[in-house]
């Protein structure tokens, strides 16, 4: 008996194969179905999905036989895999010199017809086969051939869909680590570099405590810099422990009134809203799923900006919401928005102040900042599932968007109201 000769591109072809990662896996529906289909349509009691490894062919699903595998040498999946373009079709294989004395024709099953069609990735490499056997003498007509191709076309497609999914698992779990690893080194890089600025503002202060009289005002006022630079430092420190660590998983998620959100944010900033002649109106806001305090946050964040960035005597703080039906979205889409009478954002920097420490302004200028706020305020979003941006119609000041769902940036001029 004459074994299948092997492909002229077997080490591709097997390393290949094991990147789908298919061989030994548990029986799928998926592949049950379309065994049973072939079977049926080809009009024989055996089918199969035949993958043709080193020294065997195994079976991801089968009908009429029970093993699970079989030696490559008396495969005929072996011989259907040379020429991936066509169906391998033996009427009878006793008369067939390539197999009259193979032990799957002289013995169990006693195969007499075969047909395989290969089932070739989207790269060209032949796995193995759909396959349909007899025990009688057969001929299979054109439409159960075309039939049978179609269905190992469907085979080839699970297949690759399997691969897809295994590799999107494994940048999900590379992601997490590294995600993980990010939140531990901002995590131990804060704290160490903290240490030191903490010393270096201790000392400042000690230098003009205890020998502040020794020193012209010139030198007070460069140690008084020091110590502010190094509170900045420390704020900006802060930020980015912050930003690594915040939103990377939604650990809490709850039905959310966001009245009762914002309520929590007017109560923390109520001496600003005091002092500075804030006026604060709210709309009827849907509820929304996520994490009570990072949702919080959000809306603190835009609030606070609007009244920080604002030369208004009488600032107005506007928050409300839109929901929208789009035909091919699946559903009614809502976004809220939060819009002030302050100094406006220029569009041509709409995409800069979501950038980590990105200031349009100088430091010293409107109560200073860090920069990350908005950074912040667009990962929590995002990790929500949710998109934010920026009103460029807005004429009165600066009017910000977000939801908590993804909504297609082709959507999102829908909603300005």
């Amino acid at each position: 008996m004459p074994a299948a000769p092997l492909p002229s591109n077997e080490t591709e072809r097997l390393a290949t194969l094991h990147s789908y990662e298919i061989l030994d896996t548990l029986p799928e529906q998926e592949y049950d179905d379309i065994v049973k289909i072939a079977s049926r349509i080809c009009e024989t009691p055996i089918a199969l999905v035949s993958i043709v490894d080193e020294n065997r062919q195994w079976f991801k699903a089968r009908v009429g036989v029970d093993v699970s595998e079989t030696d490559r040498d008396a495969a005929f999946c072996a011989h259907a895999i040379l020429n991936q373009n066509e169906v391998l079709n033996i009427p009878d294989a006793t008369k067939d010199a390539r197999f009259v004395d193979n032990p799957l024709v002289t013995g169990d099953p006693h195969i007499r017809f075969y047909a395989g069609s290969p089932l070739v990735t989207p790269e060209g490499i032949a796995l193995g086969t759909l396959c349909v056997i007899d025990s009688e003498p057969h001929q299979l007509t054109n439409e159960q051939r075309e039939s049978l191709q179609a269905l190992g076309r469907q085979v080839t497609a699970l297949l690759e869909l399997h691969r897809r999914t295994n590799h999107l698992e494994f940048y999900r779990k590379e992601l997490e680590r590294s995600n993980q690893d990010l939140q531990e080194f901002a995590y131990v890089a804060s704290h160490d570099l903290k240490e030191p600025l903490r010393g270096i503002n201790n000392l400042t202060n000690f230098l003009i405590d205890d020998h502040g009289d020794d020193l012209n005002e010139d030198a007070r006022e460069q140690i008084r810099r020091m110590g502010r630079l190094t509170e900045r430092m420390q704020t900006l420190i802060n930020r980015l422990l912050h930003y690594a660590r915040v939103g990377s998983v939604i650990e809490k998620r709850e039905s959310i009134d966001v009245h009762d959100a914002v309520d929590q944010v007017r109560e923390c900033l109520v001496s600003q809203i005091e002092s500075q002649d804030v006026s604060i109106q709210v709309d009827e806001l849907p509820r929304i799923t996520g994490e009570k305090f990072l949702v919080e946050e959000v809306f603190q964040n835009l609030i606070s900006n609007g009244i920080k960035y604002n030369t208004s005597s009488s600032k107005v703080i506007k928050i409300g919401s839109r929901t929208i039906t789009e035909p091919d979205s699946g559903g009614p889409l809502t976004a809220f928005y939060v819009a002030d009478n302050g100094i406006g954002i220029p569009n041509k920097f709409h995409n800069d102040v979501f950038t980590i420490f990105r200031r349009l302004h100088a430091h010293d200028e409107y109560g200073g900042g860090s920069g990350a706020g908005l950074t912040i305020v667009r990962k929590i979003i995002n990790t929500h599932g949710g998109n934010i941006w920026i009103d460029p119609s807005y004429d009165e000041g600066t009017r910000f968007w977000f939801s908590f769902e993804p909504i297609d940036g082709s959507i999102q001029p829908k909603f300005r109201v």
